[in-house]
This record gives C-alpha cells, structure tokens and sequence, in this order.
C-alpha cells in the first residue's frame, strides 16, 4: 500500500538537534548583527528599514510574481535549467538594480556609510525570519510528531493521502543530519554576501567604480543563488554540500573584491566607520596634592587624621 516504505523509521535525533540549532540562529544572529552594527557604527535606523523595505517588495514579492509568470510560457514548463537561468537573471536583475535604487534613496536621505551595513543586515533578517526560520521552524515541529507519534499513527490518520504524506517526509528521514546545521551556518554566508555586494553597489553609486560594475554586482548574485537552485532541482549538481561549497567560495570572493574597493577606492568611508573618541584631560595630580587628598588617604591607611 505503501510502495515498500519502513513505518517504523524515525527522524534521526542528530537531524532534530541541527534543526533545533538552525532555529535558534535563524531568530538570534539578525538581532545580534543589529545591535553591533547599531553599535559600532552609530547607524541610524532609518537603513534597517529600508533593508527590510528592499527585501519584501522586491525579493519577497516582484521576483516570486516573476517566477510564477515564467510558468506561463510552455518552454520553461518542460526545461527545469532554462526555467532556473532565466528566472535568475531576471531575479538578480531586480534584487540587485532595487538594491541600487534604494542606495541612491538613502544618499539623499544623507544616511551615513555605516547604515549600509544596517541596509544590508535588514535584507538578511528579513530573509531569515522569512524563509529560513519558518521552513526550520516547520521541519522541527513535523520531526517532533513523526519521532513522538510514528510514521503507522501518522499514515493511518492521514487515510488516502498517506502515500503523499510519506513522500514529502522520506527526505527527512534519510538525509544527512549535517545538511540541516549547513542551513544554519549558511546565514552567516548569506549575511557576508549581501554586506559586500551593498559595498560594491555604493561604490558604483558613488562613482568610485564604473557603471559597468552593476552588471558585474548582478553576475555574482546570479552565480552565488545558482548552486543552490541546480540542487534543488537536481541539475548538474546533486550533491548539497558541493552546492554550498561553491556559494561560499563566491561569497568570500565578493567579500575580498569589496574589502579591496573599500580599503582602495574608498578610505574615507572606511575612516568614517571608526569615529575618534574624545580623549579625557591628562589628570592634574598637583591640584590633588593641593587639595590634601593623598596626605589624606595617607593618613586615612595609617589610622590618622588632619588634626594629629
């Protein structure tokens, strides 16, 4: 009935854990980086809104209606890898030409080069709270059920569609634990990208390089999201850790490329990002000999006082 699935089976405790830890970094690491660059920077606000602005009207919203109006056309009905470049292009045409355009909205507001980095962790956290922590927080709990309850309770209750149902679960059930922590890990990845990628960005804004480099910032958005759909739809790449693999290895290229226009073309940004500290008066020690505070302290130690 069952086309041979084993109901006894159950989600691996190692699974569950990661999950677990993907959840908690998910809800955890945006508030972190918030607070830090809040901190260190003296970043207004005003940017992590327009991070969280940028993500879901254009990445959440405009490139999921792209996506879904590619379907209409028969040709990327039947080819899954026209399917996947073509709506990459067009989602990183969007993603990064919005990413641009919102840039150019904070320059005039005159948000200051620090609350990039909040620009940036807005469209991260948004993404995170979004998609990763929902699609954890959902496998968690379908864990917990299938591990409390059993894959028989489940099947029995789930009457004709059972058969649906144990699909949708066998992934879960067999996969490497180790896929789920790469989930989690993977957020640092993706916030290390999209900080670098509004670098590069700004600098083209700026002038600092060419106009050609929003084309180029496009590109690596296109190259660093590719792995991951050509697994999911198990074309050329079947293997996720090889997947995530090369996402990193582009995302710490795009990192250098943008630490070297940062430190190159753009010291005085860099400079702005560690503001100088007043520094306190050299403290007047005869003033406090005059006062009679160390004679006091003197005598004080030595059971004394002013009058003796």
């Amino acid at each position: 009935m069952y086309e041979g699935f084993d109901l006894s089976q159950y989600v691996p405790v190692l699974s569950v854990t990661f999950l677990a830890v993907t959840c908690f970094l998910a809800s955890t690491v945006p508030f972190v980086a918030i607070y830090l660059f809040r901190k260190k920077f003296r970043a207004e606000y005003r940017a992590l809104f327009y991070g969280i602005a940028d993500y879901l009207s254009l990445e959440y919203m405009l490139c999921r209606v792209a996506w879904l109006l590619l379907l209409l056309i028969p040709v990327f009905q039947t080819s899954s890898a026209a399917y996947i470049i073509v709506g990459l292009i067009l989602a990183s045409i969007i993603m990064e030409g919005g990413r641009y355009f919102m840039i150019g909205l904070m320059k005039k507001q005159e948000i200051s080069f620090g609350g990039l980095f909040l620009f940036a962790t807005g469209i991260f956290a948004a993404n995170s709270l979004i998609n990763v922590l929902v699609q954890a927080f959902q496998s968690f709990v379908i864990a917990i059920t299938i591990n409390d309850t059993g894959l028989d309770v489940l099947a029995q209750e789930a009457g004709e569609n059972a058969l649906a149902m144990l699909q949708s679960v066998e992934p879960m059930l067999t996969c490497s634990p180790y896929i789920y922590l790469m989930s989690g890990l993977d957020l640092f990845v993706n916030l290390l990208f999209h900080i670098s990628v509004t670098v590069l960005l700004y600098a083209v804004y700026t002038g600092r390089l060419q106009k050609y480099y929003l084309a180029a910032v496009m590109g690596l958005r296109f190259v660093y999201e590719l792995p991951g759909y050509c697994y999911s739809y198990r074309i050329f790449i079947t293997n996720a850790f090889l997947a995530e693999a090369i996402s990193v290895v582009i995302a710490a290229a795009t990192a250098y490329l943008a630490y070297h226009v940062l430190t190159v073309e753009m010291p005085d940004e860099l400079s702005s990002l560690t503001p100088t500290e007043e520094k306190s008066p050299f403290p007047d020690f005869n003033a406090n000999v005059r006062k009679g505070s160390i004679r006091s302290n003197a005598n004080i130690l030595a059971g004394k006082n002013d009058e003796e």
